[in-house]
């Protein structure tokens, strides 16, 4: 019995995840305004996210320093949202199950409260795959 109940919680965890196109990304990034947001071109966000995630919106893993990364972003529980960690701040008040959100608003809203403070160097991958790079080919064609 116990075999079967843990076969269809993964079932409906691999169900539930969704891996967006870049056309999708774009959009969504843009209509939600990270297109210029800190002086930083929408491509830079599109690329960080596609280093982070490939653009899977329900990605967690445990992280390498403290605590769990949330959603498309990575967002890490210890610093930015809540979701029990000991001695956790969440730094952009709210939970971490709200970045797995599709529509990406919460973890839209983190992410601009990140780079506010950080930038997009809070972003290993962003520095490592996007910085310095020609970022209007992670936007071309997606209008």
């Amino acid at each position: 019995m116990r075999l079967v109940i843990v076969f269809c919680m993964m079932f409906l965890a691999v169900c539930e995840s969704r891996q967006l196109g870049r056309c999708e990304v774009v959009r969504l990034f843009r209509a939600q305004g990270l297109d210029g947001y800190e002086g930083f071109a929408l491509g830079n966000y599109v690329c960080m996210a596609y280093w982070e995630t490939k653009w899977k919106t329900h990605k967690v893993r445990d992280s390498d320093n403290i605590g769990k990364d949330y959603g498309i972003f990575q967002i890490n529980s210890y610093k930015w949202c809540n979701d029990g960690t000991v001695g956790g701040k969440n730094l952009c008040k709210v939970f971490c199950g709200d970045l797995l959100n599709e529509n990406l608003k919460a973890s839209i809203e983190c992410a601009k409260v990140i780079v506010k403070q950080e930038g997009l160097k809070a972003w290993e991958t962003w520095d490592k795959y996007c910085n310095g790079r020609k970022m209007k080919r992670w936007t071309k064609d997606c209008n």
